[in-house]
């Protein structure tokens, strides 16, 4: 059985590793970009969304489509009081 990277012209490989190289800088740009222009308290809430469309774009990637991981739920604040005041008791 032929090797896969014998068989394929040199051209073709140079420019799917261009490509590669190409989504990798749109993607580190994009999530540095997110994370500059968020708020410290805020980056609990943004980086789970983040890590989501970072998997996603993966899927572009030829090893990226192996089965996907659990999703995780970003954090629920929790609140100790209503708002509006007190507790009524009783």
């Amino acid at each position: 059985m032929p090797d896969l990277a014998s068989a394929v012209p040199a051209y073709v490989l140079l420019a799917v590793l261009a490509v590669i190289v190409v989504l990798l800088t749109v993607v580190a740009i994009v999530a540095r970009a997110v994370v500059a222009k968020a708020r410290p308290e805020d980056l609990p809430h943004v980086l789970p969304g983040l890590g989501q469309v970072l998997a996603a774009l993966a899927l572009f990637l030829p090893w990226g489509r192996g089965a996907r991981g659990q999703t995780v739920a970003p954090p629920v604040p929790v609140r100790s009081e209503r708002r509006g005041g007190r507790r009524p008791q009783g």
